[in-house]
């Protein structure tokens, strides 16, 4: 491991924790937006109107907003690997349970438990990569690892269409329920082994011995932190953005543009082929250029305004611009958050990775769930869901005002260097 550090190059054994922590997260991705991918059929057969199923999606954005903080706090604590193979065990139960809803009640149960089940996953994932990946490949490894949330909308729109049309949504929620229990087993044996960069439970002190602080002690100093609130303000204007347009856009696309259900499908997968892209190439760019990461966190933001827009004000019964302008929309809404994700562990000290992750996921959340809150209430009221999304248009320009006042923390760069790193200020403590 050593020798791979020094030459710059990744070993086998980081390819296959990042494909581990990937596979997880992916599931995470192809269960919460399993509903909007089917909401367009399950709503007619389940008699549900427009307002009752996207109350699904904020059903589970709620409960993982519940949990997100929490769960940060849990793996600080108890460990990042335990905790995000919990949330997949979690994924797997509640999807395999929501084959047999039948009401509206116990359906927006269900999703709420899924909420709740996933929200230690991402805070989980960002300190396993931290474990594993020095500040000089730590970008590229959160590009490749964020490219999971745009291929699991890929992933679902490959095969979602096809399986309700000729089999039911019910049988589209049971082929979904699979992926959480293969990543479980994958997961499992991929995250073994001895990181480079092992987890921090304490802080050596300079008399040698180890301060161990309570979860609500490192909260309390996470929160103590400008950058910290910049990134929360950043996540829920940015991130509300991101997750609104995308649950809204299979229905913007065959309810107000009038195509198909698979062409919607269709034009969504090209969504998140380049939305994976763009992630991969943002995070390379971070990790070779000069430029402060939140700066070019700023730069990929300002894309998005734009093809929301593009995306809205676009003609009926146009395929070659439905193609261009979804897929434009994914650059814009994917981009950005490879570097956001970034700064949200390398602006918080060793032992607190997972609180100030959970803590700026909250804000993440939040966003999630009252941006789509937002367009229904505005399609009730307008009629329009085009101004609707003209409105939603504004959010990701006051992120990028928020991320002008982000500041990288100097915590992490003695981890280009372990040996240093313990001689000089940490050391790993187990609970």
């Amino acid at each position: 491991m050593d020798t791979a550090h020094a030459n710059g190059k990744w070993t086998g054994r980081q390819i296959l924790v990042l494909a581990g922590i990937w596979f997880a997260f992916l599931i995470s991705f192809i269960t919460r937006l399993s509903w909007a991918t089917i909401m367009p059929s399950a709503i007619d057969s389940l008699h549900f109107t427009v307002q009752q199923g996207n109350s699904y999606l904020t059903a589970f954005y709620i409960g993982y907003a519940i949990t997100v903080l929490p769960g940060g706090m849990l793996a600080d604590k108890f460990g990042y690997r335990k905790l995000l193979l919990a949330a997949v065990l979690g994924n797997f139960v509640v999807m395999a349970a929501m084959v047999f809803m039948h009401g509206y009640w116990d359906g927006l149960a269900l999703r709420f438990i899924l909420g709740l089940v996933s929200g230690p996953d991402l805070s989980a994932c960002l300190g396993i990569i931290t474990e594993w990946f020095d500040g000089k490949k730590r970008a590229t490894a959160t590009g490749i690892f964020n490219t999971c949330t745009s291929f699991g909308l890929t992933v679902i729109n490959i095969y979602a269409p096809t399986v309700m049309v000729h089999y039911g949504w019910r049988a589209t929620m049971g082929v979904t329920a699979l992926f959480p229990l293969a990543a479980l087993f994958f997961a499992y044996f991929a995250l073994k082994g001895n990181p480079p960069f092992p987890q921090q439970f304490g802080i050596k002190k300079a008399n040698g011995t180890i301060q161990q602080e309570s979860s609500m002690a490192r909260l309390k100093k996470a929160i103590n932190n400008r950058s910290v609130w910049m990134l929360a303000i950043t996540g829920l204007f940015a991130t509300g953005a991101k997750w609104g347009v995308t649950n809204w856009a299979n229905l913007f696309i065959v309810k107000s543009l009038h195509f198909n259900i698979v062409t919607a499908g269709t034009a969504m997968s090209i969504f998140g082929i380049t939305s994976v892209i763009s992630m991969v190439v943002a995070g390379w760019i971070s990790d070779h250029s000069k430029l402060s990461r939140h700066v070019w966190a700023a730069i990929f933001m300002a894309i998005f305004t734009p093809t929301i827009i593009g995306f809205a004000l676009m003609p009926q019964g146009n395929l070659f611009l439905l193609y261009f302008w979804t897929g434009a929309m994914g650059v814009g809404a994917f981009m950005f958050s490879t570097i956001t994700n970034n700064l949200s562990v390398e602006v918080a000290p060793a032992d607190q990775r997972g609180t100030v992750s959970g803590f700026i996921n909250v804000f993440n959340q939040v966003g999630s769930f009252l941006a789509p809150v937002l367009l229904g209430q505005l399609l009730a009221s307008t009629g329009s869901y085009v101004s609707s999304y003209l409105i939603i248009a504004v959010f990701p320009l006051v992120a990028v005002v928020a991320l002008m006042f982000v500041r990288e923390s100097d915590a992490n760069q003695t981890e280009d260097n372990p040996a240093s790193a313990e001689n000089d200020s940490l050391s790993t403590v187990k609970n």
